[in-house]
């Protein structure tokens, strides 16, 4: 229970911060769900070549939203 309430605050946190594609956002919630990407491309009616680009770019976004949180603890501190 306690770890799918940070998984939500984390969620809300990054999508409020990140602008993603209402396609994105759905193709998060299948990854948050941890479902497969021959799923996500047969529910979202894309080729699976796209949902592993949508995933990286994802990945990407998520990579600086989390290196400028950081940047952000690190100014407090200093």
């Amino acid at each position: 229970m306690i770890e799918k309430l940070k998984v939500k605050a984390l969620y809300d946190d990054f999508v409020s911060k990140v602008y993603l594609t209402d396609e994105q956002k759905r193709i998060l919630d299948m990854m948050i769900n941890k479902d497969t990407i021959v799923k996500m491309s047969l529910e979202i009616g894309v080729s699976p070549r796209t949902i592993n680009y949508e995933v990286k770019k994802i990945k990407e976004l998520y990579k600086n939203y989390l290196q400028i949180e950081i940047s952000k603890l690190v100014s407090l501190i200093n």
